[in-house]
């Protein structure tokens, strides 16, 4: 369950993911995709190994900043059922606390 916990992080992790995003559209031309002057190829073309070569690397590189937000994500989320399980405990101990009090106040009664 998403709990208001993960509200003030969703603001980073867009940033985070923007920043990947943004990094995976500079990727340096590689030796194949600059072996060639365009100028020399009918038409200023590239020749299309070498654009399946950038898109191959871009693609390595949005697989990467994928797999990297999901682990962070399962991270956060791993920390946010343990917060949601301190908060049960917490009002379990409140309740008890409560009940315990309850009981003490009926046993001076009791008492007098």
């Amino acid at each position: 369950p998403i709990s208001f916990f993960f509200l003030p992080f969703s603001l980073p992790l867009f940033s985070f993911s923007n920043y990947f995003y943004k990094m995976s559209r500079k990727i340096p031309p590689t030796a194949s995709s600059t072996s060639t002057p365009s100028s020399s190829l009918p038409g200023g073309q590239r020749p299309i190994h070498a654009m399946l070569q950038q898109e191959k690397e871009k693609e390595k590189t949005t697989e990467l900043s994928i797999q990297t937000m999901m682990q962070i994500l399962q991270n956060m989320q791993t920390k946010i059922d343990k917060i949601d399980n301190i908060e049960k405990n917490t009002e379990n101990t409140e309740k008890r606390t409560e009940n315990m009090e309850k009981r003490m106040e009926n046993m001076e009664k009791g008492m007098e």
